[in-house]
């Protein structure tokens, strides 16, 4: 039905030496790297046109079937809610990786901040019963 790799300790070194390439401040880093988020947004509005596709959506719903078992009206489902995500995301939505917070510190001057795109290198482990719309939501 599928084949999954059965990677040993001994083969990882090259994904770990891939994690150290990453610059500490991200690839996605919107105030690094505009062209990046904005290719996102493009990247977002393509999905969502082959989504449309009857024949991609149909691999994409017996595709996730391979990894758990759902009915075809559950996985439909997931593959929708993907897709409706994507329609929302590929406008302005995409700029708003750049949106934070800041909240006031202990001391004067003290301030932390946080933002919603990823510092440094970063993996994503799906879970096993939502294996496309998680990962991308």
């Amino acid at each position: 039905m599928l084949k999954i790799p059965n990677t040993s300790m001994d083969e990882i070194q090259p994904f770990v030496d891939s994690l150290h390439e990453c610059p500490k401040y991200g690839l996605h880093n919107p105030f690094n790297n505009k062209e990046r988020y904005l290719m996102i947004g493009e990247v977002c509005r393509k999905t969502v046109e082959v989504m449309h596709d009857k024949e991609v959506f149909d691999w994409m719903v017996k595709c996730s079937q391979r990894a758990i078992p759902k009915s075809n009206q559950q996985t439909e489902a997931e593959v929708r809610v993907t897709r409706a995500f994507f329609e929302n995301f590929c406008g302005d939505q995409v700029r708003f990786l750049a949106r934070g917070f800041s909240n006031p510190g202990d001391h004067e001057g003290q301030m932390s901040q946080g933002y919603r795109f990823p510092f440094g290198p970063v993996g994503v482990i799906a879970p096993f019963n939502f294996p496309v719309e998680i990962p991308v939501l």
